[in-house]
This record gives structure tokens, C-alpha cells and sequence, in this order.
């Protein structure tokens, strides 16, 4: 959705808000194809040999999981001059991203490593190093041609101990680009809650090194937990079917009581549904607390202090005031402080970042654009960039 930023509902002028995009997309699957460039160049002899005779997803990604209106979802102006997959070019990116809206900051957010982060029918090594060969990738393709550029540290997320040793790789000190890479990136759709145990030497690394864990939507047949849907129009409304259980077992499985500094990004999962859900856990909790006695707080009070949201995909009911109702509810209850801009670039649905509630208020809006996530995230917001008002 786009929209024009509207009356602010103030006499102030000339304030320009700085700007911070949550959610870009870097990677298409036929980046894979480009010889001596690509992703898998940097892999090891073994698993680019791996790579041409299995393939990094089982079952193929043949221009995605279904035919879609576009392929992939992207936009049709976002394939570079010269050619290629649209995300493909940093610098066109920047170009088409950064520079129109002034963006200080865009977070890389690769949607590929899902096929084999999570060992879904991979070998234990060529997760690793697939992980591994697309950190690299990104930082020597992306992150050292435009330093707005920032990522996030993919993981072979179903092998603890190895998603510990790829951090700490990528955070050590002398690491190249390793003050750029922000977060940890997950899907959704774990062999275990994400609450588990078993990931919890993860949260630990996370925590020591102040990164937040970040889940982004997933596609295709992982998005029900009853089957693949039919229709692209679909599974675009089912994207946040993942939300409930996954905050669910965060909060009573108690790990932000063992990891009290951890935070949590929820990327293209929308955020309306966050307030319903906090009144459900806190009604469960009165009746079924026993069960979970372990926990010092109300469950809506972990949601509050540990969860970010990001903006896109935004609500649109017929009705614009219907959003500001729904909007201001979020904002009562606490959640809304965590609210971070995101355009889901360079897909179909993009968000610009004019399109937030309309009564919005100017230092509101200032949060949400770049506030929330350059203090989450460390990074600075760049003097006379952005919205100007």
C-alpha cells in the first residue's frame, strides 16, 4: 500500500524524520545460477558440487512456491537496467530505496536460507555452510558497496552449536562488517516452538551479543499448519497464522525469564493482532496459571517489554477511521512503542513510509519511521535525511 502523508494535525513544518526500513529483501533464487558470483560461489568445492546435482531447496523453487501474479512477488520496476532478479543490485537498490526516501538504514533480510537454515531434507554441513556462504556474500556484495546497508546473521538454526560458533563468528571484534550485522534471522516454522529448550544456547549467544531474533513470514505450504492453501490470495491472508503459537511459547516455556534482555522482531507478520493476543494469554494465565508458575510477570506484560513489531504489511479497511481505532488500541495497551517501519522492498505489497494511520502525530510518526529502530538496532539516523513534514 502507498499513501500521501496526510495533515498531521500540527503547526510544525520542516522537521524531517529520519528513516529506518526493517525489512528488504536481497536474495532470488536465480542469483544461485550466476557463475563465479553468486551465492553458491562461496561455497566449498563439496557443497557447490552438492548444490548443482540435489539443489539448496528440495523440490525446487520454480519462480516460487506457486505461480503468483509476479514472480516471486516483486514489484515490476524493480528489476535492474542492466538485468537480473529484482533485488539482485545493491546499488540500484539504494538507488530505487535509500535514495528516494531518504532511508538511512535498510536491513537485509534473506528469504533463502529458510530452504536449508533449518535442515529441511539438507545435509548437517551443507546447512552450515550454505549459512555461512550467504553471510559472506551478502556482506561483500551488499554491506561494502553502500554502508546504509546493514544484515542479518542466517543460521543453521536446527544445529545449536553451530548457529552459536556462526555469531560469534560474525561478532567477534576484528570481524569485517561484522558491526553491521544486527540480528539473527529465523523462520517461523521450527522443528520445535521457538520457546524450546533446544534453542536456547541461540538466545544465550543473542543476548550476550545484543541481538534481537528475528522470525519473518514464511511461504507456500509452511504457512497452515493443515496443508498447503490453494490460491496465492490465500496464503497472503494466512501470513500471520504463525503469530499465536509462536509468541505462546516464548513467553510460558520461560525464556525471558532465563534471557531477560532478549528481544524479538516480527517481520511481515502484522501487528493488529498483537492486542487480542495479549488478552488471551493474560485470560489463560488466570485460569491455567498453575501450569506456569514459573513465571515472574503477566504474560502480557512479556509480550509488551519483549516483542517488536514492523509496520508492513499494513491494515486497510474500507473504512481509514477503523485503522486509527485499531491503532490506538495497540497503543494504549504498550505494544505500539515497539512499532518499527518496514516496505517488505522490493515485493508487490512495498509499503512507503507514508502509509501509517492518518492521525498519526508527528513524534509518533518519528518513532515508528526511525526512533524505535535505531535505538533497538544501534544504528545512527543520518543528519537531513528522511521525511520531511
Amino acid at each position: 500500500m502507498t499513501a500521501t502523508l496526510p495533515d498531521l494535525g500540527t503547526a510544525e513544518t520542516g522537521r524531517t524524520l529520519g528513516i529506518i526500513d526493517c525489512d528488504v529483501h536481497p536474495l532470488k533464487i536465480r542469483e544461485h545460477q550466476q557463475r563465479g558470483a553468486g551465492v553458491l560461489s562461496y561455497l566449498p568445492q563439496r557443497w557447490q558440487r552438492h548444490a548443482a546435482e540435489v539443489g539448496v531447496a528440495r523440490g525446487g523453487w520454480a519462480g516460487g512456491d506457486r505461480p503468483r501474479p509476479r514472480e516471486y512477488g516483486q514489484r515490476w520496476d524493480t528489476e535492474p537496467p542492466g538485468g537480473g532478479a529484482p533485488g539482485s543490485d545493491p546499488l540500484f537498490a539504494a538507488e530505487q530505496l535509500l535514495d528516494t526516501y531518504q532511508i538511512s538504514a535498510g536491513l537485509l533480510n534473506d528469504l533463502g536460507a529458510f530452504s536449508s537454515a533449518g535442515m529441511k531434507g539438507q545435509p548437517t554441513g551443507f546447512s552450515a555452510a550454505y549459512c555461512r556462504a550467504l553471510n559472506e556474500h551478502r556482506c561483500d556484495n551488499w554491506l561494502a558497496r553502500d554502508p546504509r546497508w546493514y544484515a542479518s546473521i542466517n543460521l543453521p538454526y536446527e544445529l545449536p552449536e553451530l548457529a552459536v560458533r556462526e555469531i560469534e563468528f560474525w561478532k567477534e571484534q576484528d570481524r569485517q562488517y561484522g558491526d553491521r550485522m544486527k540480528q539473527i534471522m529465523l523462520a517461523p516454522d521450527n522443528l520445535r516452538p521457538p520457546g524450546h529448550p533446544t534453542y536456547w544456547p541461540i538466545y544465550e549467544a543473542c543476548e550476550h551479543y545484543g541481538l534481537p531474533v528475528t522470525f519473518h513470514v514464511m511461504t507456500g505450504n509452511r504457512v497452515t499448519p493443515s496443508g498447503s492453501p490453494s490460491y496465492y490470495y490465500e496464503e497472503h491472508c494466512d501470513y500471520a497464522a504463525f503469530n499465536f503459537p509462536m509468541v505462546a511459547s516464548f513467553i510460558f516455556e520461560g525464556v525471558f525469564d532465563r534471557f531477560p534482555n532478549l528481544k524479538i522482531v516480527l517481520v511481515e507478520l502484522g501487528w493488529s493482532w498483537a492486542l487480542p493476543l495479549s488478552w488471551r494469554l493474560d485470560a489463560a494465565a488466570r485460569t491455567l496459571g498453575g501450569e506456569v508458575a514459573h513465571l515472574a510477570k503477566t504474560p502480557s506484560e512479556y509480550f509488551r517489554d519483549h516483542f517488536h513489531f514492523t509496520t508492513q504489511p499494513m491494515e486497510e479497511p474500507e473504512e481509514d477511521a477503523h485503522l486509527d481505532e485499531v491503532y490506538d488500541a495497540f497503543l494504549a495497551s504498550g505494544l505500539g512503542e515497539k512499532l518499527m517501519y518496514s516496505s517488505d522492498y522490493p515485493h508487490w505489497d512495498f509499503d512507503e513510509p507514508g502509509a501509517l494511520p492518518r492521525h498519526m502525530s508527528v513524534e509518533r510518526r518519528a518513532a515508528i519511521l526511525g526512533g524505535v529502530a535505531s535505538e533497538l538496532y544501534d544504528i545512527p539516523l543520518l543528519a537531513g535525511r528522511g521525511f520531511t513534514i
